[in-house]
């Protein structure tokens, strides 16, 4: 009997511990679970807080007035007025250069200097010169290998053969027009009094000299200088019977508007540079200058004679002008860009202006 109530004691006082523990363990796991809760809300309020502060940072650097923006326009901004400081130091050589020069293999005119500006320091990139004035000229180079290389000397459809010296000038142009082919259309540098004088203000023989003079100059020289920019002028004309005022041929002319051929070639050939003048180009330079692009920018005849959308001036496509001045009126009136334009339709810009398309810059 003491026994079995013994037994039974000890019995009930397990009894007690074991609702003790099932209760403190109850009790632990309700305190996990609802710690678990407020874990899980705290990793989404810590995710959302980590998504705004990700916002902020973004728009800090990339917006509109974020960091990077600042540092890439600074960077531009930079670049731009060491390039105007190198071309202002270049402008003083040129008037400094009483006499020839040389630069990458290439004669410089007496009175002008190169202006050593990356993109325009080679003959690949397109060599770049400037005179007293600031005007800007590239270097056309014509391999003087043509000369001497048979496809273009022997029989060939014009009869051109080996120039025997630098005033065989009928051999030197059959060999410059064979060389350039592609490009040569229908056009002819030929005139006669008549037709001379109305398209040039020259007469025959004056038209002749001029043309043998350009001709015996790429014969010796492998090539020739072409403004950098169309031929413009610093103040605006905005009709017919305006001031014929001097051309210039600097970034950010306006187009020399409201003239005619024969007004064009007497300007041209009044911006004089020490002993050398300016002219229009002849017919066969124009076909040189695409067989130029086509051979060392990789331009294909395609993009160079029917489609340059691609990476040219053309009309009816949509951009964004981003630096220069601009016209819808053929150039009656310009306007000043502000922040950017687009146009779909033909939009008259001032020379050397720049567009944006794409995502992609260039000059126009």
């Amino acid at each position: 009997m003491l026994k079995v109530e013994k037994k039974n004691e000890c019995t009930n006082g397990e009894e007690k511990k074991r609702k003790k523990f099932y209760g403190i363990n109850r009790i632990l796991m309700e305190t996990r679970k609802n710690s678990r809760g407020i874990t899980l809300i705290a990793l989404v309020i810590t995710i959302i807080v980590l998504l705004i502060l990700a916002a902020v940072s973004i728009a800090t650097l990339t917006g509109e007035n974020g960091i990077l923006t600042k540092a890439n326009k600074a960077k531009e901004e930079t670049e731009t007025a060491s390039k105007e400081e190198q071309r202002r130091l270049a402008v003083a050589e040129a008037n400094m250069n009483d006499e020839e020069t040389e630069f990458q293999g290439v004669k410089i005119p007496a009175g002008f200097a190169p202006t050593r500006i990356e993109g325009e320091s080679t003959i690949d990139e397109g060599l770049v010169i400037v005179d007293g004035e600031g005007n800007s000229y590239v270097w056309i180079e014509v391999p003087t290998s043509i000369y001497k290389n048979t496809e273009y000397t022997t029989n060939v459809d014009n009869g051109a053969s080996i120039p025997t010296a630098s005033e065989d000038y009928g051999n030197i142009e059959k060999v410059l027009q064979n060389y350039a082919s592609s490009y040569r259309g229908s056009g002819k540098d030929e005139f006669d009094e008549t037709t001379a004088k109305d398209a040039t203000g020259l007469t025959l023989s004056e038209y002749n000299e001029l043309k043998n003079k350009m001709l015996k100059s790429i014969y010796e020289n492998g090539g020739f200088w072409i403004g950098q920019y169309e031929m413009g002028t610093e103040t605006l004309r905005t009709k017919e019977d305006a001031e014929l005022t001097t051309p210039v041929c600097k970034e950010g002319a306006y187009p020399y508007n409201f003239v005619t051929c024969k007004q064009a070639q007497e300007k041209a050939s009044s911006m004089k540079s020490g002993d050398y003048e300016s002219s229009l180009m002849f017919g066969i330079q124009w076909d040189l200058v695409m067989k130029f692009i086509e051979t060392k920018e990789g331009k294909t005849q395609e993009e160079l004679k029917k489609d340059s959308t691609s990476w040219g001036n053309y009309k009816n496509k949509e951009f964004t002008v981003t630096k220069g001045k601009y016209s819808t009126n053929n150039g009656a009136s310009f306007l000043d860009v502000s922040g950017s334009y687009k146009k779909s339709e033909s939009v008259l810009l001032t020379t050397g202006a720049e567009v944006e398309e794409d995502g992609k810059k260039r000059k126009k």
